[in-house]
């Protein structure tokens, strides 16, 4: 008995010495931990919970910039940014937002009904799982506001914005797109103007910073600093609003009328390069452009839609040869009704045989066999040299975002027929606009002159005035001279033009050509595009104005279609543009 005795109380002991060391040692591990935490969090991690305090401690208000307006040459306003507001639901307690969903169709009925859209879509969009804070509708007016407010809606709030207004609704839609969103929320330029520009028009937004309290308002008495905006850029282009609105609304008439499919108007001053009028249509309204469901309604077509443009490429033909010295203005052809190049035969659009003829004759009855053989003594080297340099093959840069062009294929890839071709309009594509700058160079002493849309760019930081510019003369200005008298001559031929005869200058060229097929090779059978393009005067033009018109369904030739509405725009724009009388 004694010897256990004596032997518990080592097993005592040891059993007290090895409790006191594990709870010393846990202290240890533990102290070391927090230091090492404490290390990681104030030394590691410091800008980070440094900006978290920060971010607590201090209110940030954005600052939003003024964005750029667009104005016309004289002075009409044509987008501007103008107050607004968003419509918001924010819910954070969660027996409002179980009553907010039992009555979610009713709220979201009541407000489409305010802010006019309709209402299964409005309801369809709508995020159920995002109740705390979420945009369901921008841009609302005052009126609207106060409507809303009025109604007391559950968890339905607004909150301060800015909405991109257009003040001439459909007028020069096409010209200035529209500013909508992108896949963020984030506002953006689409189309037009507003597409190219945008960068400049939006300039950059700032914001402003200050302590808060625990309650979260500011506190006066601390600095605060400013991350700095820049204001938006103003845009003024070249074009007269009194004119575009003339064009517009006899442009959208004619479409009409002829039962096409689109129609497009260019008006440029051929001495500067300024466009004074651009219109497409359809059209829209960039302040609801939401409401359009087919997206080719927005691309300027002007702009963005090669094409075929048939005989309008004759003086161009003409004027290359005879710059070549291959031609002259007495020169006889002899069209004997067919043109055989290899396993191709070239016709005259209404297989008529006219015999000897002069290049005025060629421009008179828009005969294709000789402006086949002036294209084929200007030759594929040449032809290609001069369609470059008038602009073909290349977009232009005017500012439009959707800007487009066809592809020039190298010299060296044409087959004889293909030279042919081109000398009469087929087989080459471009878009309205490159046309109208092309054939300006006759209208200005072989001078060609960049198209222009913008004339200034400005804000309060910077002024930009752009100028006029030369592409360079492209033919002599005797051979320009010489071209622009033989269409002269052919556009006083025609008995529907007569009565200009002796009152005004007119040189003009019809164009019809057949609608290659996007799916399979050659042609459709019952589809044309049709455009007439003109100057005046004939010698030191004051404008020239191209006017094309898509599928027409009541007429298939461009002198029944296309030229009774170019003569009805140069009746209602004549004296705007100063168009001088023959003395």
């Amino acid at each position: 008995m004694h010897i256990r005795q004596q032997s518990k109380k080592p097993h005592s002991v040891a059993k007290k010495v090895s409790t006191s060391t594990i709870v010393f040692w846990s202290v240890v591990i533990g102290f070391v931990l927090l230091m090492m935490q404490l290390f990681r969090w104030q030394i590691v991690n410091y800008k980070r919970f440094h900006s978290l305090a920060n971010a607590q401690l201090s209110l940030q208000q954005d600052v939003f910039t003024k964005r750029g307006t667009i104005y016309t040459k004289d002075g009409v306003v044509l987008a501007v940014d103008s107050p607004a507001w968003n419509i918001v639901v924010s819910i954070t307690n969660e027996v409002d937002q179980v009553k907010f969903l039992e009555k979610k169709e009713q709220i979201l009925t009541d407000i489409a009904k305010v802010v006019d859209t309709d209402v299964a879509q409005f309801v369809q969009s709508f995020n159920e799982q995002s109740l705390s804070y979420q945009v369901i509708y921008r841009g609302i007016t005052k009126r609207q506001k106060d409507i809303l407010e009025e109604k007391k809606l559950l968890g339905i709030y607004t909150e301060d914005s800015i909405k991109r207004l257009y003040p001439n609704g459909d007028l020069f839609s096409h010209i200035l797109g529209y500013v909508g969103t992108d896949n963020f929320g984030k506002p953006k330029g689409n189309y037009g103007v507003e597409g190219f520009f945008w960068g400049d028009i939006k300039g950059k937004e700032g914001a402003s910073q200050q302590e808060k309290d625990l309650s979260g308002k500011a506190i006066i008495s601390k600095e605060y600093k400013n991350i700095r905006y820049r204001e938006g850029k103003n845009i003024e282009l070249t074009v007269n609003s009194g004119v575009q609105k003339k064009v517009e609304k006899l442009l959208q008439n004619g479409v009409k009328d002829e039962n096409a499919d689109s129609g497009t108007v260019i008006i440029m001053n051929p001495r500067t390069g300024e466009i004074i009028a651009m219109a497409s249509y359809p059209d829209y309204d960039p302040n609801e452009f939401w409401k359009i469901k087919e997206v080719s309604t927005f691309r300027n077509q002007a702009v963005a839609s090669p094409y075929e443009y048939g005989s309008v490429q004759k003086p161009l033909t003409i004027a290359m040869a005879m710059d070549d010295g291959k031609l002259t203005e007495d020169d006889i052809c002899n069209d004997t009704g067919r043109l055989k190049i290899e396993d191709k035969t070239i016709f005259n659009f209404d297989y008529r045989i006219y015999g000897k003829i002069t290049p005025k004759e060629t421009l008179q009855y828009s005969d294709n066999i000789c402006a086949a053989n002036y294209g084929l003594r200007v030759g594929a080297d040449s032809m290609y040299t001069y369609l470059v340099k008038l602009g073909l093959g290349a977009t232009t840069g005017i500012g439009i975002h959707e800007e487009e062009t066809s592809f020039l294929k190298p010299p060296d890839k044409w087959l004889k027929i293909d030279t042919a071709t081109t000398s009469f309009g087929q087989a080459i594509s471009a878009t309205p606009l490159q046309v109208v700058s092309a054939m300006s160079a006759l209208a200005n002493r072989g001078e060609r002159m960049k198209p222009q849309l913008v004339s200034r760019i400005y804000n309060n930081e910077e002024d930009i005035r752009i100028q006029p510019v030369s592409e360079g003369q492209i033919f002599t200005e005797k051979t320009a001279h010489s071209v622009a008298k033989m269409m002269e001559y052919a556009t006083f031929t025609r008995r529907d033009m007569a009565k200009y005869k002796g009152v005004y200058s007119i040189a003009g060229k019809t164009g019809t050509a057949q609608v290659a097929k996007s799916d399979a090779s050659g042609y459709y059978d019952d589809r044309v595009n049709v455009t007439y393009i003109g100057f005046a005067p004939a010698i030191d033009a004051r404008f020239i104005m191209l006017v094309k018109i898509e599928n027409p369904r009541k007429g298939n030739l461009a002198n029944l279609t296309v030229l009774p509405l170019w003569m009805r725009i140069f009746d209602t724009i004549k004296d705007d543009l100063g168009v001088p009388r023959i003395k």
